[in-house]
């Protein structure tokens, strides 16, 4: 059974302890950078199943997003000066 779970954490809300794949991307997409709610699932994260709903710890899922971002390839841009 495929239950619809809504996002329930908007930028200026103080972060939950812990939430479900669709807030955790809102959240670390308003924080770090884009991401699914699919790509979650293939996080090395704890899952949580109270009541048969996937709920992950918001702090372990930042410091991994935190990771991700520091290791990411980073350039300098080359302005480019029209005549």
């Amino acid at each position: 059974m495929n239950i619809i779970q809504p996002q329930s954490w908007s930028p200026g809300q103080p972060v939950p302890v812990n939430a479900n794949r669709i807030t955790l991307a809102a959240i670390i997409t308003h924080l770090f950078f884009p991401i699914s709610p699919r790509t979650i699932e293939r996080w090395p994260l704890v899952v949580r199943r109270p009541n048969r709903a996937a709920v992950y710890n918001v702090e372990e899922a930042l410091k991994y997003a935190q990771k991700l971002y520091d290791a990411a390839y980073c350039y300098k841009q080359t302005a480019v000066i029209q005549p």
